[in-house]
């Protein structure tokens, strides 16, 4: 008699990164409505969220330790963790004005720390065959949207974005149901978009969840805003798609 298959987990694990406040603690509460078990990394020694099943603070300009979250079996990965030192709005933006303790602080935390979770959690997923990772963005990471200000910010979304295509092709070339795909959810209202921004934060957390339940094939190696793709084209040097970043 062929051994029996082991059972199946009754609910998928998400793993979110930066979730202590705006748009990381949305998307915890959005996947735990849909019914993840939800696991969480950041700066604060205790973050004030209770959809977190489990947490451990973490520096992700720090190497990760080997025993973060070695028990558990990580479906889905959503990088959220980021800062935007060279904000325009706050009266810090033109690149000529950049510290480059700045650009390196950015891209420790926007870039690097992406890559050291996509490093230890995609190939668990491939092996699995299984799995989505999902890089929070922005259309200010396309080029088509650069401008004179916030170099810092701009360019590591860039590289993110660049990140999580080349995610997206590893996947595309092993078997299974397996996903990476950028996702921006445009301008909405936490301490980063600020209380002008013109949408809310819930409904863009609840939107990426969503699109974690499309086909491999109708995300994988993808960019979305919202529900839409946006797309990773250029149109020509100087195009601009508005201010719905």
């Amino acid at each position: 008699m062929p051994p029996l298959p082991p059972p199946s987990r009754a609910r998928r694990c998400a793993l979110v990164t930066g979730v202590s406040r705006g748009f990381g603690w949305h998307t915890c509460h959005a996947l735990k409505a849909a019914g993840y078990r939800v696991l969480g990394v950041g700066m604060a020694p205790s973050p004030q969220n209770d959809a977190l099943d489990d947490y451990q603070a973490v520096d992700l300009r720090e190497p990760v330790a080997a025993d973060l979250f070695a028990s558990e079996e990580v479906d889905v990965l959503i990088n959220n963790a980021g800062v935007y030192l060279d904000d325009p709005r706050k009266g810090y933006g033109d690149l000529f004005a950049l510290r480059l303790e700045d650009l390196r602080n950015t891209f420790e935390v926007n870039l690097f720390g992406a890559v050291q979770m996509v490093l230890r959690y995609a190939p668990q997923m491939i092996a699995r065959t299984s799995g989505r990772i999902v890089c929070v963005s922005s259309g200010m990471g396309r080029l088509q949207d650069a401008d004179g200000a916030s170099f810092a910010y701009r360019s590591s979304k860039l590289a993110v974005n660049s990140m999580a295509l080349t995610v997206g092709r590893h996947f595309e070339s092993s078997p299974g149901d397996l996903s990476a795909f950028s996702y921006c959810p445009g301008w909405i209202r936490t301490e980063m978009g600020m209380e002008c921004a013109p949408h809310d934060p819930e409904s863009a957390a609840a939107d990426l969840v969503r699109l974690l339940e499309l086909s491999a094939a109708q995300s994988n190696g993808k960019f979305f805003r919202r529900l839409n793709e946006l797309g990773w084209d250029t149109r020509s040097p100087t195009a601009r798609s508005g201010p719905d970043y």
